[in-house]
């Protein structure tokens, strides 16, 4: 199934006034042989991997061939698909390794819950959720944090830019969801999809940016921020 392309023009001001464009080109449907959530991309953006609702196994899928790879079978094998320096622990907490020291982060708190932790690309910031809350950046240099808004599961497209869902349920389940581009203090936010599909889950590598719906369909869509 593909999508008709959407140009999205977002206006902002850094001193002097600039304007952007964001494209978002055609979205396809990533086929699976059953249900499928948490798609990550690979770096390159050739690849997206795959796992079950409960991360039970992970299946490798050539964007380009549809060529899929079982890479595991085994329970919460999807949990950490892809390697990273950031992560949430027992407590859900952030643990930070770098250079071989972990560090342990709450930077809004120790009684708060982290979520979905992730480096920029130039390794100078971190988002993450507080459950309940919404999402911040880190500056991990002064330790200044930024409100970024109520959405979560955020991922970043760039180093100024992030991809995150926000979504709504009825207390059981999720009654709507689209996936949202938004800067890094939340004052300029676009939707990528509308509301025909309950979006969720995003990653985004090399202008790419894949997701799961609600029903377990993975679609990948390339995207562009153009000056």
């Amino acid at each position: 199934m593909k999508f008709k392309a959407l140009l999205l023009t977002l206006t902002l001001v850094s001193g002097v006034a600039m304007a952007q464009t964001i494209t978002t080109g055609p979205m396809t449907r990533v086929m699976t042989d059953k249900a499928a959530f948490y798609p990550q991309l690979t770096q390159d953006g050739t690849t997206v991997l795959v796992t079950e609702q409960n991360y039970t196994g992970l299946t490798s899928i050539d964007l380009t061939t549809g060529k899929a790879q079982v890479l595991s079978t085994a329970p919460r094998a999807g949990r950490n698909a892809v390697s990273s320096p950031v992560r949430t622990n027992q407590n859900l907490q952030i643990e930070l390794t770098l250079n071989g020291q972990t560090t342990i982060l709450t930077p809004n708190g120790a009684d708060q819950r982290y979520l979905w932790p992730q480096l920029s690309p130039n390794g100078t910031k971190l988002v993450y959720g507080v459950s309940g809350v919404g999402t911040y950046v880190m500056d991990l240099a002064t330790q200044a944090t930024t409100f970024v808004g109520k959405m979560r599961a955020a991922r970043w497209f760039n180093d100024q830019w992030l991809v995150a869902m926000q979504d709504q349920d009825d207390g059981y389940e999720v009654t709507a969801s689209v996936l949202v581009m938004t800067n890094l203090d939340g004052s300029v936010q676009q939707k990528l999809t509308d509301d025909s599909l309950k979006a969720m889950y995003p990653s985004a590598q090399a202008g790419r940016v894949a997701f799961n719906t609600a029903e377990g369909e993975v679609y990948v869509m390339t995207v562009s921020i153009n000056q």
